[in-house]
């Protein structure tokens, strides 16, 4: 897989270069006719486009593209999305996440902010009406606190809030949600929900991994 980062300054960052040895820094006309089936686009956006199809979903017709932003938003996220961007992350993550954002995508996955996972996670409870169908025989395989946590991850709250709403630390919420998983037979957020309130597979939404699973 080649990777090529389309930036306005045409020089890699050394993240980028640490997360990929032999990517280069092209330009969008060059994305545009030498980037194929076999080449990620990382795209930066960095001013708002003109009129017209946008350079995203112009590569995306032929490649896979991912784009990079210095401040990050969700909607920016689902707009890069709804053009056909694969990915959305922030233009510094660590090398470490630019090869895992790279896995991701190259196994057909999506990757999204963990903010916007948490918003897409709050709604689907709501669309499946969590408060009122939530399986009492699930909750109680699980112990008090395990059941407020995973009660308020459901309902999309991030680890950080539930930390805060409950006051113990992130690591102990992560605690938790591995202790969840494990009891409960799942391996994500979403198949929480669906666990939850029994809907089945068919009510399952395929969900990006997020930078955390828990």
């Amino acid at each position: 897989m080649k990777h090529f980062f389309v930036a306005q300054k045409r020089t890699l960052m050394p993240r980028w270069q640490e997360a990929f040895a032999e990517a280069k820094c092209v330009s969008p006309e060059k994305a545009l006719v030498a980037a194929d089936a076999d080449t990620m686009v990382w795209v930066l956006k960095e001013e708002p486009e003109n009129d017209g199809p946008s350079l995203v979903s112009r590569i995306a017709q032929h490649s896979t593209v991912v784009v990079l932003s210095m401040m990050p938003s969700n909607t920016a996220a689902i707009d890069a999305l709804r053009q056909g961007a694969r990915g959305y992350a922030h233009a510094l993550s660590p090398a470490d996440i630019l090869q895992q954002i790279a896995t991701v995508v190259m196994h057909q996955g999506i990757w999204v902010p963990p903010e916007l996972v948490a918003q897409v996670i709050g709604s689907t409870w709501r669309l499946l009406d969590g408060d009122q169908q939530a399986e009492p025989l699930m909750l109680e395989m699980l112990t008090q606190r395990e059941r407020e946590v995973a009660l308020a991850v459901a309902k999309g709250a991030s680890n950080k809030v539930v930390a805060r709403e409950l006051d113990i630390s992130e690591r102990t919420v992560k605690a938790h949600l591995t202790a969840i998983f494990s009891k409960l037979d799942i391996q994500d957020r979403l198949q929480l929900i669906i666990k939850l309130t029994g809907k089945g597979a068919a009510s399952a939404i395929k969900s990006a991994p997020s930078r955390s699973s828990t």
